[in-house]
């Protein structure tokens, strides 16, 4: 029953979604990526302040974001790609398997229903060609340790692997302006309880309960406490282009995806974006 609500919503907001989203590919050549072998944008319905638009967004470093219902800052670090502050990246990852780091801080500008809020990677167009059965399947367990209540659509003209996000984010930090933490400390800790309630007040709870569509639609993301997402991910590298699968190694998904990107992206039933990141691997060029 989850598992259906979940992709029930999942269906009606992606295709408003993706009528406005796109595949362009970068303007630079892979050999003036500055984080080779990667090229991180913004996408078509959110801006990067301060940087021009079609431009790679910084790595390692946080850069502020808004769209026409989130502004805040983002934070990006990926294990296996040049990073604008080396020092901070080698500190975060070294003694850990994560392979991946978010952070998305920042304030809503309107009341939003948290069962409404989806985070994951969204496609512009079919796969080039959706991985073995026996591969999803596994794909599907391993994803689910991360993301509860995982959607994994990999078959339709508008794939996507989304879960809600109140659900998704391994540790959340709801604050008083100016009391947020800081999103390039190396650990973020959980402070929801005093919001959420004593029931959700450990991740662990909080997860169990916001992935599940009917809870989560309980609660609402408001405009004066600024919200803090920390995820991270030790089974996708998005610097390879693979995914690890336990007992198996390393699945390049690249030639399945095509020539797209990957993307990083939250956003609502309605399709209404908080944040939307491109992400680009060189390999996926070499596909028409």
């Amino acid at each position: 029953m989850i598992r259906r609500s979940v992709y029930v919503a999942a269906m009606f907001f992606s295709s408003a979604m993706m009528r406005a989203r796109s595949a362009a590919e970068p303007s630079m050549k892979p050999g003036d990526w500055p984080h080779h072998p990667i090229f991180v944008q913004a996408g078509d319905n959110m801006n990067a302040l301060g940087i021009k638009r079609g431009s790679p967004v910084p790595l390692g470093v946080p850069f502020e974001v808004e769209s026409d219902l989130f502004k805040g800052s983002v934070l990006l670090r990926f294990r296996n790609a040049k990073s604008d502050d080396p020092a901070k990246h080698a500190d975060y990852f070294d003694g850990r398997k994560r392979l991946m780091q978010t952070v998305i801080q920042g304030r809503f500008k309107r009341p939003v229903n948290m069962g409404d809020v989806y985070v994951g990677s969204l496609f512009a167009k079919p796969l080039a060609g959706a991985p073995p059965k026996t591969m999803t399947k596994i794909m599907d367990a391993v994803i689910r340790r991360i993301a509860p209540g995982l959607v994994l659509d990999l078959s339709s003209n508008l794939p996507k692997v989304i879960a809600i996000l109140a659900g998704t984010a391994q540790t959340m930090s709801i604050d008083e302006p100016g009391k947020e933490p800081d999103i390039t400390s190396k650990d973020i800790e959980e402070n929801v309880g005093h919001i959420l309630g004593q029931k959700l007040s450990t991740r662990h709870k909080r997860r169990k309960v916001l992935s599940i569509p009917s809870k989560a639609s309980k609660f609402t993301f408001d405009t004066h406490n600024v919200y803090t997402f920390h995820t991270y991910d030790d089974a996708m590298d998005y610097g390879m282009g693979t995914m690890h699968i336990p007992m198996y190694g390393e699945y390049d998904i690249k030639p399945s995806i095509g020539n797209q990107p990957l993307s990083l992206t939250a956003v609502t039933t309605a399709g209404e974006i908080l944040y939307d990141l491109q992400i680009w691997h060189e390999d996926n060029l070499l596909y028409v």
